[in-house]
């Protein structure tokens, strides 16, 4: 129970999804900024959020190929970090939306916040819960990607469902 709220209430889920997506947009703000201290800032977000793509694509058989977060210029902006890999059926939809695994750690990080144990101090989970959200923003070559391989979305979207609903019958 955080205050009345239930762990899993609609309010608190809808609220952090709210606080996640507005922290991950100006998190993309600062980061495309391409100032040294805007980099500095940004790179352990950077190394989660590349870090997610990279163990997705391994573990769906995408042979991640290069990994990088070494910031370079592109057209009007920055790329702040890269994962190559080849997309297949089982492995475009998760390699591309894998960043967004980070919102599962930062709502239970939340939701669980009673529940910790004494010696982690409160700044600590709030650190967590801001780096989730900074890193679990998509960009918008993650969207494509994700976007340009349907039958990948609908596989994942279809087993997902199934856990879900296997999991309440049981």
């Amino acid at each position: 129970m955080i205050g009345s709220l239930s762990v899993h209430s609609p309010y608190l889920i809808v609220g952090f999804l709210i606080a996640s997506v507005v922290m991950g947009a100006i998190h993309r703000l600062v980061s495309s900024s391409g100032s040294f201290l805007a980099i500095i800032y940004c790179f352990p977000f950077t190394l989660m959020h590349e870090m997610s793509h990279f163990v997705a694509a391994f573990l769906t058989g995408g042979r991640p190929s290069s990994f990088s977060v070494w910031p370079r210029r592109s057209g009007s902006g920055w790329v702040l970090g890269s994962v190559s890999s080849i997309p297949t059926l089982l492995s475009a939809a998760p390699t591309a939306l894998a960043p967004l695994g980070w919102l599962v750690i930062g709502y239970y990080s939340m939701a669980l916040w009673d529940l910790r144990p004494v010696w982690i101090p409160d700044y600590l989970i709030v650190a967590i819960i801001y780096a989730c959200a900074a890193a679990c923003t998509p960009s918008w070559h993650d969207i494509k990607v994700a976007l340009t391989h349907p039958f990948s979305l609908l596989l994942w979207t279809a087993m997902v469902c199934a856990v879900i609903t296997l999991s309440r019958s049981i």
